[in-house]
C-alpha cells in the first residue's frame, strides 16, 4: 500500500452508459488530496467501457480493469485487490455523491480511530427524493448492538454509504461472496460487527438512484435472486445468534407482501421472525401477530 493515497474508490460497471458520467464527475470532485477511483467493468455491453477510458486517458486518478460478466461482488473483490488507499468504499455506477462527501467520513474516521464511518442515503427517484438514512449527529458506538443499530444493519445494509480502513479490511480478510446478489449483507454485517468502532457522519449524502434496469431491478422474478435474498438473511440470523446479538424486529424483516386493487395498495404485511403485521392501505396497522415459540 502506498501512503499517499487517501481512499480508494471502487466502482463496479455494467451498461450504466446514461448514468456513468455524472457518477464518476461527482467522485472527481471530491474534496479530498489524493484519492484512486477504480472502475471494474463487468463486461457491459453498451458504451460504458468507453466512456471509463475515456476519462482514464484524462485523469490520471482513474484506473479502469474488466473482466467476463460475474456480477458485483467479483467486480468488488477485484477493486479490493487493485487498491492502495488508506480507506476504501464502493460506490454504484448510477449513483452519485455531494462533493464533500467522502472527505467527511474519512475526517470523522480519523479523528474517531474508527475502523468503518457511515453517511447518509437520500434514494433518488424521478420526480422525487426521499432520506433512506440520516445521520444527524457525528456519535462513535463501540459496542457490538450498538454498532449494528446505528448502521441499521441489516435492514439497510448498504455497502456503499461508508467508507473502511483499508488495513482492518485486509486484517479481517474480508471479501465479498462471489456469483450472488444481496451480497452487501453479509459483507456490511461483518465489516460493522468486528469494527473497533463505528462513526456516523451527519451534513452529507450519498445519492442512491432508483434504477429499473439495475441488476437486482432486472432479476426481481428470478429464482437465483430469491434464493439468495433467503441465503443472505439465513447468514444474518445466524451470525445475530452466534455472536448474540438481538433480533430486533426491524432489522431482521423476513418478508414483505403487497395486496392490490386498481393499482391501488390495499393491505401490506411485514413479517419478522416472531411477528407479522398488517397495514390498511400500507400505513394504518390493523392486525399485528405475534409467536413466541
Amino acid at each position: 500500500m502506498t501512503d499517499n493515497v487517501e481512499l480508494s474508490i471502487i466502482v463496479p460497471v455494467y451498461n450504466s452508459e446514461a448514468y456513468l458520467e455524472r457518477c464518476i464527475s461527482s467522485l472527481l470532485s471530491q474534496q479530498l488530496a489524493n484519492i484512486e477511483i477504480l472502475l471494474i467493468n463487468d463486461g457491459s455491453t453498451d458504451n460504458s467501457l468507453a466512456i471509463c477510458k475515456e476519462f482514464e486517458t484524462k485523469d490520471s486518478r482513474i484506473k479502469v480493469f474488466s473482466q467476463e460478466n460475474s456480477g458485483q461482488s467479483k467486480a468488488r473483490n477485484l477493486g479490493i485487490e487493485n487498491s492502495s488507499g488508506e480507506y476504501v468504499t464502493f460506490t454504484d455506477s448510477d449513483d452519485w455523491v455531494d462533493v464533500d462527501y467522502y472527505g467527511k467520513l474519512i475526517d470523522a474516521a480519523r479523528r474517531n480511530d474508527a475502523d468503518v464511518a457511515c453517511g447518509s442515503i437520500i434514494r433518488e427517484r424521478k420526480n422525487s427524493n426521499k432520506f433512506r438514512i440520516n445521520y444527524t449527529e457525528e456519535k462513535c458506538y463501540i459496542y457490538p448492538q450498538e454498532k449494528i443499530d446505528a448502521a441499521c444493519v441489516p435492514d439497510m445494509c448498504y455497502v456503499w454509504n461508508k467508507v473502511y480502513k483499508a488495513s482492518y479490511l485486509k486484517e479481517l480478510k474480508l471479501k465479498f461472496i462471489e456469483g450472488m446478489f444481496f451480497e452487501d449483507v453479509d459483507f456490511v454485517t461483518r465489516a460493522v460487527y468486528f469494527s473497533n468502532k463505528i462513526v456516523t457522519v451527519p451534513g452529507t449524502y450519498y445519492h442512491y438512484r432508483v434504477n429499473s434496469n439495475s441488476t437486482v431491478k432486472t432479476m426481481k422474478k428470478s429464482d437465483k435472486k430469491r434464493l439468495d435474498s433467503i441465503l443472505s438473511k439465513k447468514y444474518v440470523l445466524e451470525f445475530f445468534r452466534k455472536y448474540n446479538l438481538s433480533s430486533r424486529p426491524k432489522n431482521l424483516i423476513k418478508k414483505k407482501n403487497c395486496i392490490k386493487c386498481l393499482g391501488f395498495t390495499i393491505l401490506k404485511v411485514y413479517e419478522w421472525e416472531t411477528r407479522k403485521v398488517y397495514y390498511l392501505f400500507g400505513a394504518i396497522p390493523v392486525i399485528e401477530k405475534i409467536s413466541y415459540a
